[in-house]
C-alpha cells in the first residue's frame, strides 16, 4: 500500500503508555524531540503505575495517587492522543489498526503496550475470575468483590502466580480485607515456586512474609472451571474470586504483523531496541524481548531504557547514531509484603522492613510526581 493511501499518517507513533514512553512525552514536552506529527495510541487516558498497585489494593493509596494522566501529557507535549486499542499491524506497510475501525499510517512507531496474562491453565472461565490485565478493569472488579465480601463477611480467594506480582497482591488482599475486621483465607498458588526468579535469601524472606500474613502457598500448576482450582496433585480448592497474575504473553494480533518474534510471540529487538526485522519500528518493556539478553519482566528495565528511547528516536530520524541499552547485572526490586513492610532485592543482597516499605514509598511517589506536573 503506498502511503499516501492513508487516511492518517503520522511521523511517529507511540503505541501504549507504558513507562518508557512517558521519557518519550517528557522529552517532548522539554523540546528535545520535536512534536509534529506525533500521536499517542492507549485504550485509556490513565496509566496506572504497577508498582503502587499493591498499596492501591491495600488501602495506602487512593486510584488518583496511582495513575498518570496521558491526555493532558499529551496536550502539554502538543501531540495528538487517541484513545482506542491496537488490533492489527501491518509492518511491511506501516499501518496499525485500531479496534475502532481506524487505520493510521506512520514512518515511525514504537511499541510499549505491556503483556497479557497468560490464562491458558483456565478449562472454563467464570464470573469468579479476573485479571491483574488491565488495570483499570481489575481495580473496578477488585471493588465490586472486597465490597461483596465486606458486607457478607465471608469469601475465599486464590491468587495464581508466584511471581512478585502475585505474591505482592496476595499480602495486599489480605491486608485489605483485614481492616474490615475479619479474616479472609488468601491462597497463592506457585506453580515454579515463590519468587522464583529471585536468590534463595529473597525467596525465604518473602516466604516468611506470606506466612507472617497467614497467606498459604501452594506449590504446583493450576487448572480453573468456575469457582474451582485444582492442583497437579489433586488439591482442590473453592473460591469466591481467582486473581490471575501467571506470567506474560504476547498478543495475538502481533503473530500477524510481520515482525520477526521469539518463540513466545514478543517482539525481537537489537540492543538499540529496534525490531530486528524493520528498523523504523521499536519495542521496549514487557512485549519485547532481546536474543542473548534475557530479562524479567518488570517496569525496572522500562524505566531505564525511556530515556535510551527517547534519544534513538529522533537519532534515527535524523541519521545521527543510536545509543545501545545495556541492562545492569544487578537491579533493585521492592516487593511490597501487604501491611507497610516491604522486602528488596539487589542482587545477593535484601533487606526488609518497614523501612524498605517508606522508601519503596518515596520512590513510587516520585515517580508519580514526575509526570503529573
Amino acid at each position: 500500500m503506498d502511503m499516501s493511501e492513508q487516511a492518517e499518517l503520522f511521523r511517529l507513533l507511540l503505541v501504549g503508555g507504558g513507562h518508557a514512553h512517558l521519557f518519550v512525552l517528557e522529552a517532548i514536552i522539554q523540546g528535545r524531540l520535536p512534536s509534529d506529527g506525533v500521536a499517542l495510541v492507549s485504550p485509556s487516558r490513565w496509566q496506572y503505575y504497577s508498582g503502587m498497585l499493591p498499596g492501591l489494593v491495600a488501602g495506602h493509596y487512593r486510584a488518583e495517587q496511582c495513575r498518570i494522566d496521558l491526555e493532558a501529557l499529551c496536550e502539554q507535549a502538543g501531540i495528538v492522543m487517541i484513545i482506542d486499542s491496537s488490533c492489527g499491524l501491518e509492518a511491511d506497510r506501516k499501518s496499525l489498526q485500531l479496534a475502532s475501525g481506524r487505520t493510521l499510517g506512520f514512518e515511525q512507531l514504537s511499541l510499549d503496550i505491556g503483556s497479557q496474562t497468560d490464562l491458558s491453565w483456565i478449562r472454563k472461565p467464570g464470573n469468579h475470575l479476573i485479571s491483574v490485565k488491565p488495570m483499570d478493569r481489575f481495580l473496578a472488579d477488585w471493588q465490586a468483590f472486597s465490597d461483596t465480601a465486606r458486607r457478607r463477611r465471608e469469601g475465599r480467594m486464590v491468587v495464581v502466580g508466584g511471581g512478585a506480582a502475585g505474591v505482592e497482591l496476595a499480602m495486599a488482599a489480605r491486608t485489605s480485607l483485614r481492616k474490615s475486621g475479619f479474616s479472609l483465607p488468601v491462597t497463592l498458588i506457585a506453580s515454579n515456586g515463590v519468587v522464583a526468579d529471585f536468590p534463595p535469601a529473597v525467596r525465604k524472606r518473602v516466604e516468611r512474609e506470606l506466612e507472617r500474613l497467614d497467606v498459604r502457598a501452594y506449590h504446583g500448576k493450576a487448572q480453573a472451571e468456575g469457582g474451582r482450582v485444582k492442583l497437579d496433585d489433586g488439591t482442590e480448592l473453592q473460591a469466591d474470586l481467582i486473581i490471575a497474575t501467571s506470567g506474560a504473553k504476547a498478543p495475538r494480533w502481533l503473530a500477524g504483523s510481520d515482525l520477526e518474534l521469539d518463540h513466545a510471540g514478543f517482539v525481537r529487538v537489537d540492543q538499540y531496541h529496534r525490531s530486528c526485522s524493520h528498523p523504523d519500528i521499536y519495542a521496549v518493556g514487557d512485549i519485547s524481548a532481546r536474543p542473548g539478553t534475557p530479562l524479567m519482566k518488570s517496569g525496572v528495565h522500562s524505566v531505564r531504557v525511556g530515556p535510551i528511547l527517547a534519544h534513538n528516536l529522533l537519532a534515527a530520524r535524523n541519521g545521527d547514531p543510536l545509543k545501545v541499552f545495556r541492562p545492569r547485572r544487578n537491579v533493585l526490586y521492592l516487593i511490597s509484603c501487604g501491611d507497610r513492610r516491604a522486602v528488596a532485592s539487589w542482587g545477593p543482597l535484601y533487606a526488609s522492613g518497614g523501612w524498605v516499605w517508606h522508601w519503596k514509598d518515596r520512590i513510587d511517589r516520585a515517580f508519580i510526581d514526575r509526570f503529573s506536573g
